[in-house]
């Protein structure tokens, strides 16, 4: 498990350092730095085997110039990771275009970062909604796709293996499709199913939103069709995977985007470690909230909140919660915007 992250002078970051629990909340203002540290993952996971530098599979952002702190003097991008054993790794972007890869490339840090084994999974914002149907995965990788796109045919191919022992909470079943359709079912009301189109390299999903009444994909509520991705590639993955999530809160009702929350924390109790951007308050008060009732660990929820400061540098805090899950260092613009609407509503301010 990753357990310290450092960034230096990538984009809006001059200098971060960030400690990591099984469940990673970061939150913050626009342009703030949030996907920068996502990314700086990325580009390790990408450049690991091969050396796409800035530009890949996973992540692309320019050239040197575009990518490197333009607020301060610095010849190198500078990316370091550190597992609890005390291996780490390190990528380091120098403006002559070199870049250099640092450490036990054997070890067990670099085979969880190792994307083209299944061991690293990235899920953008940009994943894919409602369609018809959905391309089978024709590459030589076991993977969904950073947009999502071979989900479907991923939970058709594998919807009858049996999950780890730690990641079946449906008691019942312990197959892929009975897991996702327990977590679908409980956050957004609904189940999938899905079926191989003969003679063709793509699969159909329907969804049952009404109980034996199954519809087409662009006929239910777009949420689902977002939801379902993030249920597939977190119940299809394995024990000392890393999940990276972009906004799993889109298009979700505020009841299931609390219930997303509670759904990662399982995962993440379950022997992965999530990464999740997000800017959705029920998502954080769902984690406060899991704390207050015991139901949650805090020393494994780590959450962070970045903004900028007045030199346009990303600022990170790590965000504490006490007792009845109380924010014990509250930061302007923490989730406070609800506070500040209801303030004006009552003529406080």
């Amino acid at each position: 498990m990753i357990r310290d992250i450092r960034i230096e002078s990538l984009k809006s970051i001059h200098r971060l350092e960030m400690e990591c629990g099984k469940l990673n909340l970061l939150a913050g203002t626009n342009s703030s730095g949030k996907s920068t540290t996502l990314q700086g993952l990325l580009l390790i996971a990408q450049n690991l085997e091969e050396n796409y530098g800035l530009n890949g599979p996973l992540v692309s952002i320019g050239n040197y110039r575009e990518a490197r702190n333009y607020n301060i003097s610095s010849d190198k991008i500078d990316i370091i990771v550190k597992d609890d054993a005390g291996e780490s790794l390190e990528l380091v972007f120098c403006e002559e275009g070199a870049v250099i890869l640092n450490g036990n490339l054997d070890g067990a840090l670099a085979e969880i970062f190792n994307f083209r084994k299944g061991c690293f999974h990235y899920l953008s914002c940009n994943r894919i909604g409602s369609q018809d149907i959905y391309q089978r995965n024709l590459t030589l990788y076991e993977d969904i796709g950073i947009n999502g796109e071979y989900a479907v045919e991923y939970l058709c191919r594998h919807r009858d293996n049996p999950l780890e022992e730690e990641a079946v909470y449906y008691k019942e079943n312990y197959t892929l499709s009975a897991q996702v359709n327990y977590w679908l079912k409980y956050i957004v009301g609904a189940t999938i199913k899905t079926e191989e189109i003969t003679g063709t390299d793509v699969v159909k999903a329907s969804y049952g939103v009404v109980d034996g009444i199954y519809s087409r994909s662009k006929n239910v509520g777009s949420g689902i069709s977002y939801l379902v991705s993030i249920l597939i590639v977190c119940l299809g993955s394995r024990r000392g995977d890393i999940i990276l999530i972009e906004n799993p809160e889109i298009h979700l009702h505020p009841l299931s985007q609390s219930r997303v929350c509670e759904f990662l924390y399982f995962i993440s109790e379950a022997g992965r470690q999530i990464f999740i951007e997000t800017h959705s308050d029920h998502i954080f008060n769902a984690a406060r909230a899991g704390i207050a009732t015991g139901k949650m660990v805090k020393e494994n929820i780590s959450i962070h909140f970045f903004k900028l400061g007045s030199d346009n540098c990303t600022r990170n805090y790590a965000i504490e919660i006490g007792e009845f899950g109380k924010i014990e260092n509250p930061v302007p613009g923490l989730f406070d915007q609800f506070q500040q609407d209801y303030d004006k509503m009552l003529g406080l301010c």
